[in-house]
């Protein structure tokens, strides 16, 4: 009994620390994307895109679908092409699947498929979020109900404790996957047209360029510079302003 009393009390601490949090980086992400919506609707698009990467870098979690569309519109008339892919790639990884932001990607000439390509397709059956909330409310049905079963006599039967137990711990492992993954695995979106570099220092030889919007990983990052990798092999060193980090 003490262990499951143990485990529904980190259960709440964990719930309250996780949204706490969240709740203090949303207000300021919130009202950057307030402020953002406010340029939009002056016709000051260049402030409303700015707004928009601003809000993501405080809270990349509140970068649902819908912001993520206004954010690429916005960028688009704002006459930056390689921020606007950034956003609707931003669509796909907060609403997997969803038509509109399927659509959105296909009628820029991207595909929606290459955003998970790789390590990504292990977190994107749903968005990180939902997938953080969903193992919070389960670990937290599962401890209730073993405190619940021992309470009034009926424990439950020990073959379903164990499948529910198992299939929390496959939640809070793929949480951690999600939260890992842009760490292991970085991927970005070019910004603008860029030439590539065979090392990040001055002078280095050229190895051609980049498009914008294009999809690339990230392999490190030296001297103000990015080296990053094409999914067709093409591979070189770019200034770390000229690509923006997908964030999960």
């Amino acid at each position: 009994m003490k262990g499951v009393a143990l485990g529904v009390l980190c259960c709440l601490l964990a719930l309250a620390c996780g949204l706490g949090r969240a709740g203090e980086a949303g207000g300021e992400g919130r009202a950057l994307a307030l402020a953002a919506r406010q340029a939009y609707g002056t016709g000051d698009f260049a402030a409303a895109a700015e707004a928009f990467a601003r809000a993501h870098a405080v809270a990349p979690n509140l970068a649902s679908a819908a912001v993520c569309l206004d954010a690429a519109l916005a960028a688009r008339l704002a006459g930056q092409p390689g921020r606007a892919a950034f956003w609707l790639r931003r669509a796909v990884l907060a609403a997997p699947g969803d038509p509109e932001t399927t659509a959105a990607l296909a009628a820029a000439g991207f595909d929606a498929g290459d955003v998970f390509a790789g390590p990504w397709f292990l977190s994107g059956w749903l968005p990180a979020r939902s997938l953080w909330l969903t193992a919070l409310w389960a670990n937290a049905c599962f401890w209730l109900s073993l405190a619940a079963g021992r309470l009034f006599g009926r424990p439950v039967p020990r073959p379903a404790a164990l499948a529910a137990g198992l299939a929390v711990t496959l939640l809070w492992l793929a949480v951690g996957w999600a939260g890992l993954v842009g760490e292991w695995w970085p991927r970005a979106v070019v910004l603008g047209e860029v030439p590539a570099a065979s090392a990040p220092e001055d002078g280095a030889e050229p190895l051609g360029r980049f498009a914008v919007g294009e999809l690339v990983a990230v392999g490190g990052e030296r001297s103000g510079r990015l080296l990053v990798r094409a999914p067709d092999g093409r591979a070189g060193w770019i200034p770390r302003e000229a690509a923006a980090v997908l964030r999960p």
